[in-house]
């Protein structure tokens, strides 16, 4: 294939188990209402085609269709699995895979800085260490992106990771901690697929803040506003 057609999609991955997995990522490409749907589906949404393109062989047309249609199988090949890094980690790869197709969803790579990234990454690897899960590791990330998208807080990240909000950064221990490949994919999952907390804002591991208990994690008590969820 000489021309390469990008095509937006608009992906809705659900899982299969009793809830309803909703697309709840961060990124303000992919972020949505909630989805409550029970299959997948891959649909085109646009068709960026310039005038070079429109006219291209039919042959071409029809393996765009095609590998469209393997890709939307694959998506429901790994619809099954109910373990969070193992699913993501299989996304990530048929993403990729078709990215020469699609215009893939925006990541924390394309917003973010380097720098702020590293932070993010220091911060949750202290916060929650790698002797427990990712879940537990999306929840804290999911926290942390909530507060950028909510008007109490600033809209920068560097600026909600600060000394006075995670004892990390106020005690130094952010610096010492080497960064794992579980907290990296914990991260980009908190901001590409799913708000796992529901929109809680603070969390704690002595149950001394006074906001509205959601839930624990069993790591973390998870807080909301009061008077919102």
């Amino acid at each position: 294939m000489n021309k390469v057609i990008k095509i937006l999609l608009s992906i809705v991955i659900v899982s299969l188990s009793a809830l309803v997995v909703p697309l709840k990522g961060h990124s303000e490409n992919i972020k949505t209402e909630s989805v409550e749907v029970k299959t997948i589906a891959v649909e085109p949404t646009e068709i960026n085609i310039n005038e070079d393109v429109k006219e291209l062989p039919v042959s071409i047309n029809f393996e765009i269709d095609t590998a469209i249609e393997e890709m939307n199988q694959k998506m429901a090949e790994i619809e099954s699995i109910e373990d969070k890094k193992e699913w993501f980690i299989a996304y990530k790869s048929i993403i990729d895979e078709y990215s020469h197709i699609i215009d893939s969803p925006e990541t924390i790579y394309e917003y973010f800085t380097e720098e702020e990234l590293d932070l993010l990454f220091h911060v949750v690897q202290a916060e929650v260490g790698d002797e427990y899960s990712f879940e537990q590791k999306v929840n804290v990330a999911s926290v942390i992106f909530n507060r950028l998208e909510h008007e109490k807080f600033p809209d920068d990240l560097s600026e909600i990771l600060v000394y006075d909000q995670f004892s990390p950064i106020s005690n130094g221990r952010y610096k010492e901690v080497e960064v794992s490949e579980d907290t990296i994919l914990a991260c980009e999952y908190a901001f590409e697929i799913e708000d796992t907390t529901d929109g809680c804002l603070f969390f704690d591991s002595n149950n001394t803040l006074n906001y509205r208990f959601v839930f624990n994690d069993k790591a973390h008590n998870f807080y909301s506003l009061r008077g919102i969820k």
